[in-house]
């Protein structure tokens, strides 16, 4: 299927590697221009290689997803290097895990900053150059504790929380302009944040990561953890022409995991 997505341009944030880094392999496969965005300038770099061998031109920008001057010069170098914004993929870091009793109120600041703040800057800072062409995709990548939150993820639960209500609170608004709003909650991906958070597990059952990663694979329906590819592809759906109609929603890719109807 053509997505439809030619020379349209696409900033990734987190891009560098996991699942933001899917999502810009998706895209360049389906001929966007791809803006890269993370802090580590090694494992950026590799990445604008691979994407770049895939035959589309890229721009790798070292930056602080929850620096304001970062989110403006990302914007601002985006539209000088190809005239305009098509696509905002927002994806950080997750914020740290905890309990309700284990964080403190600068952790709490910490995950404002870096998972809503960041997010709410990136989508006012993109949305006049969509809104000029009456275009635009933009897909915000949250977590499934948007849709059953987990005891010892607080602060994401919170958070990523307050990221749909507002996709879903603009999305109205945005799609009479052609352009649409989504959110995409991954379940367990194989990716460096899940192995941190199987450590962090591991450590406090007293169990190797070995152990816990076979206990927590047993609870899953599909018995493995998925591909970040597989997100990829789902968020270039969401991107794509086809997908116009599509807007306001929170979709869970998680293997079936979550139990709830909605």
């Amino acid at each position: 299927m053509n997505f439809n997505l030619q020379g349209k341009t696409a900033i990734i944030g987190g891009s560098s590697k996991g699942l933001g880094k899917a999502c810009a392999v998706a895209l360049a496969r389906e001929g966007a221009n791809i803006v890269l965005c993370a802090r580590n300038e090694e494992t950026l770099q590799q990445a604008q290689r691979e994407i770049v061998a895939l035959g589309v031109p890229t721009l790798a920008l070292v930056a602080d997803m929850t620096s304001a001057d970062d989110n403006v010069r990302i914007v601002r170098e985006t539209v000088n290097c190809f005239g305009g914004v098509d696509i905002l993929v927002n994806n950080s870091g997750g914020p740290k895990p905890g309990t309700f009793r284990e964080i403190s109120e600068e952790d709490l600041d910490d995950a404002y900053q870096s998972v809503l703040k960041y997010n709410i800057r990136m989508i006012g800072l993109c949305l006049p150059y969509m809104e000029q062409k009456g275009w635009g995709r933009i897909v915000n990548i949250t977590s499934i504790t948007v849709k059953e939150p987990a005891p010892n993820m607080v602060l994401s639960n919170i958070f990523r929380t307050a990221v749909a209500s507002y996709a879903s609170t603009i999305s109205k608004e945005l799609i009479a302009k052609g352009i649409t709003i989504n959110n995409v909650a991954p379940g367990y991906f194989r990716t460096d944040r899940v192995t941190q958070l199987m450590r962090a597990r591991a450590e406090a059952k007293g169990i190797s990561v070995e152990e816990y990663e076979q206990e927590a694979i047993e609870a899953f329906p599909h018995k493995r953890y998925m591909d970040p590819q597989e997100l990829g592809d789902l968020v270039a759906y969401l991107c794509s022409e086809q997908a116009r109609s599509v807007n306001g929603t929170t979709i869970q890719i998680d293997g079936g995991l979550l139990n709830g109807l909605l």
